[in-house]
């Protein structure tokens, strides 16, 4: 693990890094939001990954979490401006969430590790107290090469939480216009979880949000599906189909 698992179920999803403790649990239950965040040390990489259910928030939280995840910028802009790609479609809905929307991650080191960072919430571990060292983190231009998490969320204090997080690469893009010696980039999107479709309110999406939905599906799909047999297998199959009408 690269870190202790938050696994929460009803109002205990609201906490944003619940631990599980006997004394404070809860039970599982189909009629209620369950919440995991979990990631892994491999050869090839560090993860932190949350999946979750509950629709409108759920929706909007995945809106904010793709208006990120295919951004497209100039090289050197901070983490700061990007933030609010995410945070957009939460606030046409009054929704907000207290915490940065992306931290930097390192291989088989701190999985919340400096100096980049998508948001104002501080990076947990960076141990800086001056107002200087936290601003050179808010203005840290993002560079080629940067691996980061995209995890917007939503929390209703004492009912459920909600949160979407993948892990993507910053890579140099290929615009359609070359207007100065200025280079841009993109993020290449890492993780491979199918989204919750039955949660999924399609009527929010535009065409090019459904469209990407479908297309990632079918991307775990493809990749995932001869690793997996029996009732895995018939689970991811379902879990990756086109969304619904």
């Amino acid at each position: 693990d690269s870190f202790d698992t938050i696994s929460s179920v009803g109002s205990n999803t609201s906490v944003v890094h619940y631990k599980p403790e006997k004394a404070s649990c809860k039970k599982l239950s189909k009629d209620e939001m369950y919440l995991i965040d979990t990631g892994g040390q491999y050869q090839d990489g560090t993860t932190d990954v949350t999946r979750t259910e509950q629709k409108r928030f759920y929706s909007r939280v995945l809106q904010g979490h793709l208006a990120l995840a295919t951004a497209v910028f100039p090289e050197g802009t901070c983490g700061l401006l990007l933030d609010a790609f995410a945070r957009r479609p939460l606030w046409q809905d009054g929704m907000e969430y207290g915490h940065g929307t992306g931290h930097g991650i390192g291989a088989y080191l701190n999985v919340h590790e400096g100096p980049a960072q998508i948001g104002g919430g501080q990076v947990p571990g960076n141990k800086i107290q001056s107002s200087e060292g936290r601003r050179r983190i808010l203005l840290m231009p993002l560079k080629a090469g940067f691996f980061v998490s995209d995890e917007p969320g939503c929390y209703k204090d004492g009912d459920f939480g909600i949160r979407i997080e993948s892990d993507i690469l910053a890579t140099p893009a290929d615009t359609p216009y070359k207007m100065s010696s200025q280079k841009f980039l993109k993020f290449d999107y890492l993780t491979l979880v199918p989204m919750c479709r039955k949660l999924v309110n399609v009527s929010l999406l535009s065409p090019v949000e459904r469209q990407w939905v479908d297309s990632y599906h079918l991307r775990v799909w493809e990749e995932l599906k001869d690793e997996l047999t029996g009732d895995s297998r018939t689970w991811l199959w379902e879990a990756t189909r086109p969304l619904e009408a």
